[in-house]
């Protein structure tokens, strides 16, 4: 029997994913990480916590989720959302709501600032499983995907996500489709990370309207091909990042000019896995 073509539901010329990132730093550490400062505190430096990355992250929680979730209502959009372990334990409330609204969460690790590449096996299994039963613990549903601090996996990562029941792996750059990956005698979908248009670039370089250009042309060009080759973009933002003035407005233009579009599949990381594995098992 021939292999049938990847499609799209309904022949989409284009899967469009928005994640909103709602990341959680653990408050009893020294601050690590990116931050509003360039560089990071002095090793010997009498204080270890560094407020200003600190209160620049809790924007996040303050003020900026709230904002960019109440623009996805607006346009009937539905997101997917990588979460800390620790975002559960911070911010349980908003977890919740964001979960009623009809977003997915996505594990995201224990803490933003503990990279799995420093742990051992049996530390990142407990960092993956905590991480996961938080989740499920605080929204009542357990989530099928999983994205590494930072994005990158160790050697274990693959395996303790099937073993720890997850459905797809968000850490991988060598493609731009869902792909699958046997582990075992199971199958993990991966679905590729895309950096390209990822808020973080308009702290490295350009303005928000030159974010928006490449945004435009990438989705233009996307949907162009799309329709005798389906493709798939993923938008990444942050809450502390994105709902700031007057970010808040790109953020806001970059899903109403997806929206105009017909042809185009607004879907959630889990949707895009979910499909993706009745294709590969099918053919």
């Amino acid at each position: 029997m021939a292999q049938q073509p990847f499609t799209w539901p309904n022949k989409a010329r284009l899967a469009f994913v928005l994640g909103i990132a709602f990341e959680a730093w653990d408050r009893s550490k020294p601050t690590t990480g990116r931050g509003l400062q360039r560089g990071s505190i002095p090793a010997n430096a009498v204080c270890r916590r560094d407020y200003s990355t600190e209160t620049f992250r809790e924007f996040g929680a303050k003020v900026g989720l709230r904002r960019l979730l109440d623009i996805c209502d607006c346009y009937d959009l539905k997101v997917s959302m990588p979460i800390n372990g620790l975002t559960c334990e911070y911010y349980p409330e908003l977890v919740k709501e964001a979960h009623q609204r009809g977003h997915e969460m996505i594990a995201h690790g224990w803490d933003q600032g503990e990279y799995l590449y420093m742990l051992t096996r049996e530390q990142e299994r407990d960092n993956i499983f905590k991480t996961v039963e938080a989740i499920t613990r605080l929204t009542g549903e357990r989530p099928s995907g999983w994205s590494s601090p930072g994005v990158r996996s160790t050697d274990n990562t693959l395996e303790l996500n099937v073993e720890a029941g997850l459905l797809y792996n968000c850490d991988y750059h060598d493609d731009e489709m869902p792909y699958p990956r046997k582990i075992g005698d199971q199958l993990l979908i991966m679905i590729p990370h895309q950096y390209t248009i990822n808020d973080h670039r308009m702290e490295e370089e350009g303005t928000r309207h030159e974010f928006f250009d490449k945004f435009k042309d990438e989705f233009d060009y996307r949907y162009e091909i799309g329709a005798d080759n389906p493709t798939m973009m993923n938008v990444i933002s942050h809450a502390y990042l994105s709902a700031r003035i007057p970010v808040i407005d790109t953020f806001e233009q970059i899903i109403a000019y997806a929206k105009r579009h017909q042809d185009v599949w607004f879907a959630r990381r889990g949707d895009i896995a979910a499909w993706a594995r009745k294709y590969f098992e099918e053919n």
